[in-house]
């Protein structure tokens, strides 16, 4: 027969608040100074894991805690990427204050996207991202007022010497990514945070119980794109260039899956394991071409077998008890949970 059995709820192991405010300061204070004691490569090489991570980040919070797979994802890569190059180079804008605006046109046209999309669901919906961001690179690749398939450079950024370029883009980048990671962290603690766990789980019970599940969607899909299109911008700002088969390419989004399943999905900590460990491999291991890429597939289906929880719920022995961003709710003491447990 089975019994029920009332247990202790488990409490999420934390860090002490003073402790992680110190640590978090000191490597902010780190990361801020690398300009000033590294090279050009090192630099343009950090602003690539910066903004893949914000990209991957911002997958991560439609799938992993939204459950909005979005296959199509890099679309807002283009947009953002575009739109800052077309506004920098038609109105004479500095490129550094025409990233916020690039910011505001991907969450136009996010919010342009939201009616169709959400109207369509599981694999429809992740298909239907990736047919809009295929409709958006054909219609660049023959738009000649955006260069067409030969793309844009960014011409108003040729007034600034090379290490200005590198130093500003390498701390837009950690601004983007800084801010992303406190405002997924807010969010989530907050009310849509409660809000999005529930629609993930059980949709037609959270709309029964009141939870706004269209307007939680909007708000992260809107917040997921304007993120997406930031870290494009400066992506794209470091490489001078932008191309509709480069910027509207599958590969980011591809990236993105990869850094989030291999830290682990529906976790804050996940995309920061992920992409030291994506950026780790391809620096070392890239020179071997298409096994590299064979390596990567390989692992990332190792992962998803043995490691569900990506690494870092293997790390932590067990996917939710450390709770380093602090972002799950403590049951008051005494609460307990209930188990069924087979007696003889």
């Amino acid at each position: 027969m089975t019994s029920l059995v009332l247990e202790a709820a488990p409490t999420p192991r934390r860090l002490p608040a003073r402790l992680a405010g110190i640590g978090v300061a000191a490597l902010l204070a780190a990361l801020v100074a690398v300009p000033w004691f590294s090279g050009f490569a090192t630099q343009r090489l950090l602003v690539e894991v910066l903004t893949l991570f914000s990209i991957a980040l911002a997958w991560n919070l439609l799938a992993g805690y939204g459950g909005l797979v979005a296959i199509g994802h890099h679309v807002f890569v283009g947009i953002g990427a575009y739109a800052l190059f077309y506004l920098s180079n038609t109105f004479g804008i500095n490129p550094w204050l025409a990233l916020p605006a690039a910011g505001l046109v991907t969450a136009a046209f996010a919010l342009a996207f939201a009616w169709p999309m959400f109207r369509l669901h599981g694999a429809y919906f992740a298909v239907g991202t990736w047919v809009v961001a295929e409709m958006l690179r054909t219609l660049v690749l023959n738009a000649q007022w955006l260069g067409a398939g030969a793309g844009m450079p960014l011409l108003t950024i040729r007034e600034f010497d090379r290490a200005t370029r590198n130093h500003w883009a390498y701390w837009s980048a950690l601004a983007i990514a800084v801010v992303a990671l406190v405002g997924a962290r807010a969010m989530l603690r907050g009310r849509l945070g409660l809000a999005l766990r529930s629609l993930k789980d059980a949709p037609v019970a959270a709309a029964a119980c009141g939870v706004p599940v269209q307007g939680a969607k909007l708000a992260l899909w809107v917040a997921a794109a304007t993120i997406t299109g930031l870290a494009a911008g400066v992506s794209y700002m470091n490489t001078l260039q932008v191309s509709p088969d480069a910027s509207f390419s599958l590969n980011w989004t591809a990236a993105a899956i990869f850094i989030v399943v291999l830290g682990g999905i529906g976790t804050l900590e996940g995309p920061i394991l992920g992409v030291l460990a994506y950026f780790t491999l391809r620096e070392l291991f890239a020179n071997y071409g298409s096994w590299y890429l064979i390596g990567l597939g390989l692992l990332a289906m190792a992962v998803m077998v043995l490691a569900p929880a990506g690494l870092w719920g293997f790390f932590s022995r067990n996917g939710s008890s450390l709770d380093l961003f602090r972002i799950r709710r403590i049951m008051p003491a005494g609460s307990t949970t209930t188990k069924q447990r087979k007696t003889e």
